[in-house]
């Protein structure tokens, strides 16, 4: 008798179970919102798997490439594929110093050159998701790769399934409740502003671009993390200190055969404005050039990528991500005497 009853407990409960789930389901789509992929330590590390591959160029830096690459026009153009290790908000050093150190990679890379997030005082907090992100990588288990690989295909499923939106944590944080003395709170970004795919390229959604009312969410948030903030970077001893490591990572990689450059990402408004003033480019871009021996890509120095207007000041428009992209195979196949390999191959893997 007993076991009867807790029998049709658990039925009750399975019921309860999938109604919450499919109801959660249902409304998260019909909010506008589909399947996509958690940006996490997780999938980055699925990701810095594939840096050995021989006809492949690795991505690293903050937000800017990540969202400003179109990964199937990269692969479309260049016959390789694109390995995008950028992290949103964090400094590429820990990353560029990681690639360095391991003697099998010997590929070609791209950093993203973002001042605040290279040169800024507090580098020590930016470089925290890749810290995070690299010890998984190095740690992880059988046990976790089986469930990466399960969560991968549920979450190409199921919507409700993206922590970075729609988590305890995230949506607690919608709430928006007033913060206590000496604590910051995190801004909350609109979820609509971008969805990321398997290969980790970000995308802003129509949902967003549509609505100036997401957009100025937006920005403000950016207020608030700093986007109108002037102070000047490192300079002096700890500025050459920085030079110094980066050089050293760089010279690493280059001597087994492998090719680094370094991209200045556009941006506009307000983000232009205090970068521009807080990071000169003949103090800081110049500079990292010259001591480090590295070619360089700076957007300004090429018309048909110097003006773009991005919705949110730090990233471009999808419609111009297609544009950058062309373009930046150009220069590094003309200008920087990249070799790729034959476009017949281009989805070949």
């Amino acid at each position: 008798m007993q076991s009867k009853s807790m029998f049709k407990t658990f039925l009750l409960t399975m019921v309860i179970v999938v109604a919450f789930m499919a109801s959660w389901e249902l409304y998260v789509r019909g909010r506008g919102f589909s399947p996509t992929y958690n940006d996490d330590k997780v999938l980055w590390a699925n990701k810095r798997k594939e840096v050995y591959q021989d006809n492949a160029t690795v991505f690293i830096g903050p937000s800017r490439i990540k969202f400003d690459l179109d990964i199937p026009l990269w692969k479309h153009l260049t016959g390789e594929n694109a390995i995008q290790l950028a992290m949103v908000g964090t400094s590429p050093r820990p990353i560029l110093r990681d690639l360095a150190n391991d003697e099998n990679f010997k590929g070609k890379l791209v950093v993203d050159i973002m001042e605040t997030a290279v040169f800024s005082p507090a580098t020590f907090i930016t470089e925290k998701s890749a810290r995070e992100a690299l010890a998984y990588y190095k740690g992880e288990t059988p046990s976790q790769r089986t469930s990466a690989e399960l969560g991968f295909k549920l979450e190409s499923s199921v919507a409700f399934l993206e922590e970075g939106k729609f988590g305890l944590l995230n949506l607690l944080n919608d709430l928006q409740l007033p913060s206590r003395p000496g604590i910051f709170m995190f801004p909350s970004m609109p979820h609509e502003f971008a969805v990321s795919t398997f290969d980790r390229q970000t995308l802003m959604t129509p949902m967003f671009l549509s609505s100036p009312e997401l957009i100025k969410r937006q920005t403000d948030c950016w207020v608030r993390l700093g986007a109108l903030n002037k102070s000047p970077g490192i300079k002096g001893d700890t500025l050459l200190t920085v030079f110094k490591e980066i050089k050293d990572a760089v010279d690493k990689i280059r001597a087994r055969g492998g090719k680094v450059v370094f991209v200045r990402m556009p941006c506009s408004g307000a983000y232009l404005e205090s970068e521009t003033v807080a990071y000169p480019r003949d103090q800081y871009w110049e500079p990292l050039l010259k001591y480090t021996e590295t070619p360089g890509i700076h957007y300004s120095d090429y018309a048909a990528i110097a003006n773009f207007t991005c919705p949110e000041w730090s990233h471009l428009h999808p419609r111009d991500v297609v544009t950058f992209t062309n373009e930046l195979v150009r220069i590094l196949r003309d200008e920087k005497g990249w070799d790729f390999a034959p476009k017949t191959t281009a989805f070949s893997k």
